[in-house]
């Protein structure tokens, strides 16, 4: 990454200086142009880059590993092959009601050249024979042009040296030739990258001349030019087969070419232009340089701010000829959808639906191109781009949800009303989108790992969940096959959640709205889950305490839920926390914007039907409140501490909601008598230091209080229960950092979107938790820079919410900036969002904070530790006078106005 190191705070600092010569009401925050520069330079220096074309783990049934794009709604994944362009769509509402109820993939648009423009391979379809050959992978497969991600052409036998000779079938000219080796499409197999060769022609296949021959390659591809050669007969002589660097290499070479291919000039082959692909997350686009044809070109695709539109500009350099085409056949479909296509003048689209089921959706695309010279034939598209010409391939995407009427009119609506004119107008409001979107919030961290990881987590964020649209499940909204891991869906005991973690702290707190629209669609089935079908949670305790099978009211949730109020996996694993962790969700909105409408309306309704469940679940035992549940899928125990520390935030939550909104007020006292009769947290004893358990010790179903290594569930009570924070008993607070030392779960993939936000809220010592947080992230990340493991995608982000706490934490009411930062780190941040609707800015150096600006969006009492401990303050309201605030144990408190913004620095 290459930029200006403190950026931002530089800038702030150079307001501050300013403010000794100012009005005493200026805030020491950047200037809006200020922060705009700022944000160009930090965010616009992290991109995903790939410089072949072999698009490994373009599909998956997770998370795909190469270019994203989204809009909430509509989802691309860029792919393709060696000369040609494909880019996936999905759409985030498009859900099968079948079997495997899951998000599926819709289609795909494809760009390829047309080899009048460029010579064609002279090589594909050729008679190949081969010296020896793996009985799967013969030497046809070198030259059939089915290469692609993952593929494998001819693969030989062991040993050494190995020929693979081409009879062309008549002499041929070419002046090149091209070798794909295995790491062109098995990027991690490098070791099988052919080494050493002689390439060789022949009139006869008898007498062979000697036209090339290369030692010590370690190129994926390889493109040679060889002179002009008029030959019917080609072969390889290869001497080194591998690479030699590991132990099966050298002792099992076996020669692997996964295409051979002639060229007599350009060609699809390459030529000279080099292939060079970044995710550029500033800008929300995939930016591409290639040949088609043989002709240089550039590609930019977006996908609009707003209407469901796919644009991809492709300008040539030289004249070319491409054909575009669309489809809704799918890699791994389902049986039992079917599909439609057709042309509509200059439109070609393809529809899908899916089978019958609790609904039917259908969704469709359709494209066109703006410019050049074109042609319709077998919904296909054929474009001649002359030299210096700039095409758009647009495609409008529609349908989806629940309606059975035909989309493809509404997507063949939306691309027809294209013009060149109104793509450049959409493309300059999808800019100012992320524009918008970058100057939310930002941070400048002085290290560019946990930049990078940051930016394209909050990227893939942004690009997966808008107000409005379906929210997004496991893996986001990039469906490519039919059938994702655990169908995508909105797994409740924590991974779904997990998305939505960072979003509220980075001042994005509407990217969680769709979570609210999707669970109030399940309430229904949860209000009847709850008086129904309780006894399937554990059938023994409930049939013993609740012979009906039920409790009077409340939610309960399985562990998978989908939209439309429907339920992807039914299971409940012995557990009745999966509304806790959904309720998390709504204390911490209400928490970070203290919307009280939005709380009236939306959220104290579902936090008193979730707190209404737990009043008939929670068992009084001598005394004392205890907590029946699993800890872990499957397992049974008294008090888990997971679902101990979410009640315990969720009641406290509720009593002060229903105190602010007056109403039920006749609930209080039994609320509050819950809360203050609650079993605490348990803890247990592990190589003689105590740590936090699971659940009771002896009561744990399988006898594991404590399973270091595995998932920190036994800390989240810190997070995302809020039970335990920065400003809390620092006995308990060490028990909790001795708690992580003994789990050392930072590499465990469930745990990654949870324990380094865990460890920040105790105070786990600064370095070494950054130090642990950025070795993931070196050793995990994909090209695309998302963080990956083999089951989980989208919930990564979630750690965004660390990296946020490192540098503001509000807990018990207090606000400190800076909270868990190495004592000797500059650092900033601009508009990151506290509790109690406060929007904060900050920059820390030389050791300590240069400036706090706070803007209050709900006019409630501020309480900052002070961030210069024992020293004087001056709070300045901007636009306004000085503000007298009250100082007790070094902790700073004034009253706030809703809308202005307050300076404070040290006297």
């Amino acid at each position: 990454m290459i930029r200006s190191r403190g950026f931002a705070m530089a800038t702030a600092l150079a307001l501050l200086a300013g403010l000794s010569t100012a009005t005493p009401a200026q805030a020491a925050t950047p200037t809006a142009d200020q922060q705009w520069s700022a944000v160009q330079s930090l965010v616009g220096a992290v991109k995903g880059r790939w410089t072949n074309q072999a698009y490994t783990g373009s599909v998956t049934d997770t998370m795909p590993d190469t270019a994203l794009l989204g809009n909430g709604d509509v989802g691309v994944v860029s792919g393709g092959g060696d000369g040609f362009k494909t880019f996936r769509i999905a759409k985030g509402d498009f859900w099968t009601a079948s079997n495997n109820r899951s998000l599926v993939a819709l289609g795909s648009v494809s760009i390829n050249p047309v080899s009048s423009s460029g010579s064609p391979n002279l090589a594909l379809g050729s008679t190949a024979t081969a010296s020896s050959s793996h009985s799967s992978f013969p030497p046809s497969r070198a030259v059939n042009g089915g290469w692609g991600s993952g593929y494998e052409g001819w693969v030989s036998t062991i040993g050494k040296p190995q020929t693979i000779t081409l009879d062309l079938g008549s002499a041929k000219t070419f002046t090149r030739y091209v070798l794909r080796h295995d790491a062109a499409a098995r990027p991690n197999e490098t070791a099988n990258t052919t080494k050493s060769w002689t390439f060789q022609t022949s009139e006869n296949n008898s007498s062979w001349t000697t036209r090339d021959t290369v030692t010590a390659n370690t190129a994926a591809t390889t493109d040679r030019t060889v002179g002009t050669i008029t030959a019917r007969y080609v072969r390889l002589v290869i001497s080194e087969p591998t690479q030699g660097t590991t132990s099966d290499s050298t002792t099992n070479p076996r020669a692997r070419i996964g295409q051979f291919e002639l060229y007599n000039g350009t060609g699809s082959g390459g030529g000279s232009t080099s292939f060079l692909e970044e995710q550029n997350i500033l800008k929300g686009d995939v930016d591409t340089t290639m040949s088609l044809g043989g002709a240089p070109v550039t590609m930019r695709t977006w996908v609009g701010a707003t209407d469901n539109l796919v644009v991809t500009r492709i300008q040539a350099s030289a004249a070319t000829t491409i054909r575009v085409s669309n489809t809704t056949q799918i890699q791994n479909g389902r049986s039992g959808f079917t599909s439609t296509s057709g042309t509509s003048g200059g439109t070609i689209w393809a529809a899908r639906q899916t089978s019958s089921g609790q609904w039917t959706s259908r969704a469709a695309i359709a494209t066109r191109v703006i410019g050049g010279t074109q042609s319709v034939a077998n919904n296909q598209i054929t474009v001649a781009i002359p030299a210096g010409g700039v095409v758009n391939v647009v495609t409008g995407v529609a349908g989806g949800g629940t309606s059975t009427s035909d989309p493809a009119p509404a997507a063949r609506g939306l691309a027809d009303a294209q013009s060149a004119s109104s793509v450049d107008t959409q493309y300059a409001a999808h800019l100012e989108w992320w524009k918008q979107y970058w100057l939310k919030s930002y941070v400048d961290l002085d290290d560019d790992v946990l930049e990078r990881y940051y930016y394209a987590a909050q990227y893939f964020i942004g690009s997966a969940s808008r107000a409005g649209k379906t929210a997004p499940g496991l893996f986001g909204i990039w469906a490519t096959t039919d059938y994702p891991l655990w169908g995508g869906d909105m797994h409740l005991n924590y991974n779904w959640i997990a998305n939505f973690y960072g979003v509220y702290s980075s001042n994005r707190p509407e990217l969680a709205l769709p979570v609210f629209d999707l669970v109030s669609a399940y309430l229904p089935e949860a209000r009847r889950r709850a008086t129904q079908d309780l006894s399937r949670v554990n059938s023994g305790y409930v049939n013993g305490r609740f012979p009906g099978g039920g409790v009077p009211s409340g939610v309960l949730f399985p562990v998978g839920i989908a939209p439309n109020g429907s339920t992807a996996d039914d299971n409940y694993h012995q557990q009745v926390g999966n509304s806790l962790f959904t309720a998390t969700q709504y204390v911490a909105y209400w928490q970070y914007t203290r919307d009280q409408t939005w709380l009236s309306q939306r959220g104290y309704p579902f936090m008193k039907e979730v707190v209404t469940f737990f009043q008939y679940w929670l068992q009084l035992e001598n005394n004392r409140f205890n907590l029946y549940s699993g800890p872990h899928e499957g397992t049974w125990a008294r008090n888990s501490g997971a679902d101990l520390g979410m009640l315990r935030t969720l009641l406290t939550t509720t009593i002060d909601a229903s105190t602010r909104l007056n109403v039920d007020s006749g609930l209080r006292a039994t609320w509050q008598d819950m809360l203050n009769r609650l079993a605490p947290v348990p803890r247990t004893t592990y190589n003689g230091v105590q740590v936090f358990a699971l659940g009771d010790p002896g009561t744990l179903s399988d006898g594991r209080a404590i399973r270091p290594g595995d998932n920190t569930v036994n800390l989240e009570f810190v997070h995302p229960g809020e039970a335990l924070g920065i400003n809390g008993p620092a006995a308990d607070r060490q028990v909790a950092i001795q708690t992580l030392d003994a789990m050392n779960s930072w590499g465990q993939d469930n745990s990654f979107p949870k324990v380094f936000t865990q460890a920040a809220r105790v105070g786990y010592p600064a370095q070494s938790l950054i130090d642990r947080l950025k070795t993931q992230i070196a050793n995990r990340s994909a090209a695309n820079l998302r963080v990956t493991d083999p089951h989980h995608g989208l919930e990564k982000s979630g750690t965004v919410e660390a990296i946020n706490s490192l540098l503001l934490q509000s807990d018990l009411g207090i606000m400190r900036v800076f909270p868990v930062w190495p004592s000797g780190r500059n650092g900033s941040f601009v508009k990151l969002r506290a509790k109690d609707g406060f929007v904060v800015s900050s920059a820390r150096e030389n050791g300590q904070a240069a400036y706090v600006d706070v803007t209050s969006t709900a006019g409630a009492q501020l309480r900052l530790q002070n961030p210069w401990p024992g020293r004087g303050v001056s709070v300045v309201r901007v636009g306004g006078g000085s503000v007298s605030p009250s100082v007790s144990n070094d902790v700073i408190t004034f009253s706030t106005v809703a809308g202005a913004t307050y300076s404070i620095t040290a006297n």
